[in-house]
């Protein structure tokens, strides 16, 4: 999968969720190896999520180098969730995937995903 085809899949996830209300890209590369996504979304309930994404085209195909995917309420005055790679909790199992839930603070063990597996995180939480 080449970098165009991979920002493709992102769109189509966005533009067929039902749970996404509306989307707006706030930047988009792609380069022959490599890219840049970062988007952000109106969830059906009116909660706001940013996410972001450099990713590039490894052996097993495409795969997030740094990510920020954070997930707010309708004020985005309280954090839901923001899961991120960021390198700053070396003692967490996952090091450096992780997820922080409800506030900073709350810090707990996550793994490496794309924006079209958030799509489909999200779609499952608000089913609940």
């Amino acid at each position: 999968m080449s970098p165009t085809d991979y920002l493709a899949t992102i769109k189509a996830a966005l533009t067929r969720s039902p749970i996404v209300q509306e989307w707006q890209i706030v930047n988009e590369m792609a380069l022959s190896d490599r890219g840049h996504f970062r988007v952000r979304l109106i969830l059906a309930n009116g909660d706001f999520v940013e996410a972001s994404e450099f990713f590039y085209i490894g052996n097993s195909g495409i795969e997030q180098q740094r990510y920020r995917y954070q997930w707010m309420d309708a004020q985005q005055q309280q954090l839901k969730k923001r899961w991120d790679n960021a390198p700053h909790f070396p003692n967490i199992e996952t090091f450096p995937h992780h997820v922080h839930v409800n506030q900073e603070d709350n810090v707990l063990p996550s793994h490496m995903f794309g924006i079209p597996d958030l799509i489909t995180l999200l779609e499952q939480e608000l089913s609940l």
